[in-house]
């Protein structure tokens, strides 16, 4: 009987109690591999403590962190050294959207939140397992989670774009540079996940007559977005969006596909893969 794919493999993803983390977490667990996870909702964290670590008490390492803290980041890298000896795969997965806003009316607070955490965190994490990587002399793979924001025009506000454009640029740059040192970097572009987050907002959101947001809102914080009333999203801006984005090809991706996917670009025998942009939306950017 053959061994699990990432036996004795150390993944390291970050806001991973819930949602896609969660899945990619679980995922890479089945697939024989140690886990640190990262998140900063406390409600999530101890649920995924109760219902995952509970089940892998030796594989699983559980941390609140802020990703757009400098010390928390080195926190996390420096637990995850001294707990399973370095890291493998990274993931960077934490991210956020904006209100849908374009240039003109976006507020700068919201600009620089998304930018924080869609970008310079992942770059940040990037920073660290990199060196991790190269100080071990590990052959690691890093996996950006993007979205199909990263190539369309308007599938989210000007923030949420601009930060997902720039994680496919960081991850081409690191691909090209680190490949003769043995480290890949490669993105997935998601599109609409099927969580129940997604699925309340699109009730609430199909009211106005316009559609769910493209790119895989797969955050904690995202809720932030939704009130009794509706969405708090520039209607305006929601409206363009939908007519990129029709209905009729809307396709639900599910969080455990994303995750194998994610578990084969870190496996060896997507080894030839690297600096690469991947589209994971069951087609709908393709009409």
């Amino acid at each position: 009987m053959s061994r699990p794919p990432h036996t004795h493999k150390v993944a390291l993803i970050t806001g991973a109690c819930g949602g896609l983390g969660r899945s990619i977490a679980e995922n890479f667990l089945l697939e024989g591999a140690n886990v640190v996870v990262c998140d900063i909702n406390d409600k999530l964290i101890a649920d995924f403590k109760e219902k995952v670590s509970s089940a892998y008490p030796e594989c699983t390492l559980v941390l609140k962190a802020d990703v757009t803290d400098d010390a928390a980041l080195d926190d996390i890298f420096e637990q995850a050294e001294k707990r399973f000896g370095g890291v493998d795969f990274v993931v960077n997965n934490a991210g956020v959207m904006d209100r849908f806003d374009p240039a003109g009316s976006m507020e700068r607070s919201l600009w620089d939140r998304v930018i924080a955490i869609n970008l310079t965190a992942p770059a940040m994490v990037t920073q660290r397992a990199v060196n991790m990587m190269l100080k071990h002399g590990t052959k690691g793979s890093i996996v950006n989670i993007s979205s199909v924001a990263g190539v369309r025009g308007f599938a989210n506000g000007a923030a949420y774009t601009a930060s997902k454009h720039g994680l496919l640029g960081l991850t081409k740059n690191t691909g090209a540079f680190y490949k003769s040192k043995g480290i890949r970097c490669n993105a997935i572009m998601a599109g609409e996940l099927a969580l129940p987050l997604l699925k309340n907002m699109s009730r609430k959101v199909l009211t106005s007559g316009v559609l769910p947001c493209a790119g895989g809102m797969q955050t904690n914080v995202a809720n932030q977005y939704l009130t009794d009333q509706g969405p708090n999203f520039n209607m305006e801006g929601y409206g363009v969006h939908s007519q990129a984005f029709p209905m009729e090809h809307l396709v639900m991706v599910e969080t455990e596909k994303i995750a194998k996917f994610v578990s084969y670009l870190c496996s060896d025998a997507a080894n030839i893969i690297n600096g690469a942009t991947l589209t994971a939306d069951g087609g709908w950017t393709a009409n």
